[in-house]
């Protein structure tokens, strides 16, 4: 057995404890530093799963290998993958700046396994960030052209000459791998089997959506929100 999977069952306790106490199973998923009490809280980056070595957090503090200082308590699971709930057992899918780091044909896996462990009327909620301000960007010459890829996060930014910045690079790049818009977002999930609209920043049927939602990552961004019919 993979030392991710071991980890994985390890953090598992705490994360359904955190889901009893509201009487919802909520999902947090692609939570990166985003820890928020009352939801499972997911992740399978590098420095999530390294966070599980006692000795870790100390030392990335003390190095800066990560921008993120990443919590233990982090339920550890590939999120390309058939996710570890079963059908119909969860209540709410919160994902921000996640889906696009997936290529297509993984993303569309990612946005099914969230239909299918989805409750009947349960709440899928996407950020991601949107495709059309960067285009606009770029036609009316506010983006100018050799800066157009890293405006979309496709590359990597220089990590510079230094060994820790060059370290930091190849622990921590995770390009774009795939861009949307509200509209086509919209239409993904109808496809699958939510009714999914056009949301705004903390507008939601997601009771306590502040706790999780952060200002600085709807800007720019597309929202939307939909329930599994």
């Amino acid at each position: 057995m993979s030392n991710s999977k071991i980890a994985g069952r390890a953090s598992r306790r705490p994360a359904e404890a955190q889901s009893m106490r509201t009487g919802l199973t909520r999902l947090n998923l692609g939570c990166a530093s985003q820890i928020v009490d009352g939801w499972i809280n997911v992740d399978y980056a590098l420095g999530a799963r390294l966070a599980k070595m006692p000795f870790f957090r100390a030392l990335n503090r003390k190095m800066g290998l990560f921008g993120t200082d990443w919590n233990p308590r982090i339920l550890i699971h590939n999120l390309t993958k058939r996710f570890p709930w079963s059908d119909a057992s969860v209540d709410v899918v919160y994902s921000s700046h996640t889906l696009e780091h997936f290529p297509k044909a993984d993303g569309l896996r990612f946005l099914t396994e969230c239909h299918r462990v989805l409750r009947k009327n349960g709440i899928i909620r996407i950020v991601v960030p949107d495709l059309r301000p960067i285009i606009d960007g770029y036609v009316l010459g506010r983006i100018p052209a050799d800066g157009f890829l890293g405006r979309l996060g496709v590359v990597s930014a220089d990590p510079g000459n230094t060994f820790k910045r060059r370290l930091s690079a190849l622990f921590s790049v995770s390009p774009h791998m795939c861009m949307y818009d509200s509209p086509r977002l919209v239409q993904i999930l109808d496809e699958i089997g939510f009714e999914a609209s056009t949301r705004s920043p903390f507008d939601s049927d997601i009771e306590d959506i502040r706790t999780i939602e952060q200002e600085s990552r709807t800007e720019n961004a597309a929202i939307v929100e939909g329930r599994k019919t």
